[in-house]
């Protein structure tokens, strides 16, 4: 459509409707479109004021195009665009495609350089729930709007957007968030709080560990008390957050039953927490493990993940002293393929002494993955426990232990003479010719006296 061509307005009208609708040639269309300059707005506009369609790409592809040509006539098309057609009386197909559309002309708007919009994206939160218009509130400082983004934290499809809004307000937020922690809603003597009320406090406690203030201290920690985990690990990950120095048995314990949380952002502030606080975290963590099963947010038992369970094994076996009786217990319960995938993920040099105490563990797998890991690890204790578990009766066990003797000879961290002297002491003769044989490439035989 040439732009030094003169069409009359019905004319125009067509031409631009047939570019919009044309959605597998968009990129020539916002050419030919741009190149019209202003007299391609009221064409827009007609377009927009048309009916709800089933795909939105169209009508939204139009919203675009008028917050790239801008001016005051862009802007009063895209505003009419926020009033237009009632979502709720509207077919539900037709009411989620215009509401990407209102979605996308806040978008625009909110990039555009016109006077104070603020009424108007407060009137499309609080009437559409449209997710941009949660971020244009924060970006314009409208305070009015934070009651609106509270109660937000509540929809599960809105509450990321506005958490991060109120997160922008700051410190302006931190009444009505206070509030909100211990605003427990849909209480019955049977049912108890409801899902989408524990929702909203827990969102609420994670922003207060990203965003601090002193007030939220005493109704935190009355929620830490809360009958349900999740509730309680997203109140104690953020007192600690705010206090760490004052951190107690009761915060870790419901730290780590947040690690294995089904709320993907409480069990990932609750992971990232247990593995800086170290050893305190491993007795609730063997229980979780041998647990199993943890609470939802509706009260209903739901088994722990697999991803938790090897997370849980990486922390107690980083963590934990060789010697604790319950580690040993609760490691030996596990799935032997999930033991050693929890193993893999052992990165911690001074874990290599919890790892040696698997090295006869009853299935071969494991004791495959303790070779590997204590490969990783190095040091006395890892090397010790190659040594035995190259002589080990199932061959691949053999194998992975030579390998992994292999490196720590390269990296100078083999075995120790002493070690080597005893361990041919104990051992039968076969078992030592199947230990030559299997280091024989690392350039260190078992009657090897040199360092």
């Amino acid at each position: 459509m040439p732009s030094d061509i003169q069409l009359d307005s019905s004319e125009l009208d067509c031409n631009v409707a047939r570019l919009l609708d044309d959605l597998a040639h968009h990129g020539r269309a916002a050419e030919d479109i741009s190149a019209l300059g202003e007299r391609a707005i009221a064409p827009l506009a007609h377009y927009l004021e048309g009916p709800p369609q089933s795909f939105p790409q169209a009508r939204q592809f139009a919203a675009h195009l008028l917050g790239l040509i801008g001016g005051a006539a862009a802007v009063d098309a895209l505003r009419a665009v926020l009033t237009r057609h009632d979502l709720a009386a509207l077919d539900p197909v037709l009411a989620q495609s215009e509401y990407a559309v209102k979605d996308e002309a806040v978008m625009q708007l909110l990039h555009s350089p016109c006077g104070d919009l603020g009424e108007e994206f407060l009137g499309a939160f609080r009437r559409d729930r449209l997710p941009a218009a949660a971020a244009a509130l924060a970006r314009l400082r409208v305070v009015d709007a934070i009651p609106d983004l509270v109660a937000a934290l509540e929809d599960d499809l809105l509450a990321a957007r506005a958490a991060d809004a109120l997160h922008q307000f700051g410190a302006s937020a931190e009444a009505l968030l206070v509030q909100t922690l211990a605003d427990r809603r849909g209480e019955s003597g049977a049912g108890g709080e409801s899902r989408v009320s524990r929702s909203r406090r827990v969102r609420a406690a994670m922003l207060f560990g990203e965003i601090g203030g002193p007030a939220a201290v005493e109704p935190l920690q009355l929620m830490a008390g809360d009958r349900n985990p999740t509730v309680r690990a997203a109140a104690a990950v953020a007192l600690y957050a705010l206090l760490p120095e004052r951190l107690s048995a009761e915060q870790v314990h419901s730290i780590v039953a947040g690690s294995v949380s089904q709320e993907w952002q409480v069990r990932e502030r609750c992971q990232h927490a247990a593995a800086a606080i170290g050893a305190a975290c491993v007795p609730a963590a063997i229980e979780a493990l041998t647990a199993g099963t943890t609470l939802d947010l509706y009260g209903v038992p739901r088994p722990v993940g697999e991803p938790e369970k090897r997370w849980l094994v990486t922390l107690t076996l980083t963590n934990a002293p060789s010697d604790a009786w319950e580690l040993n217990l609760a490691l030996v319960a596990c799935d032997p393929l999930l033991l050693a995938g929890g193993l893999a993920a052992v990165r911690e040099p001074r874990a290599a002494q919890s790892a040696a105490s698997l090295r006869r563990h009853r299935d071969p797998v494991v004791r495959v993955a303790v070779a590997e890991a204590l490969g990783r690890l190095g040091g006395v204790p890892a090397a010790d426990a190659l040594l035995e578990l190259a002589t080990d009766p199932t061959r691949r066990v053999r194998v992975s232990a030579a390998r992994a003797l292999r490196a720590l000879a390269k990296s100078g961290t083999g075995p120790a003479p002493a070690a080597r002297s005893g361990l041919r002491r104990r051992i039968p003769w076969a078992a030592r010719a199947r230990l030559w044989w299997a280091l024989r490439r690392t350039g260190r035989k078992p009657g090897d006296q040199s360092g």
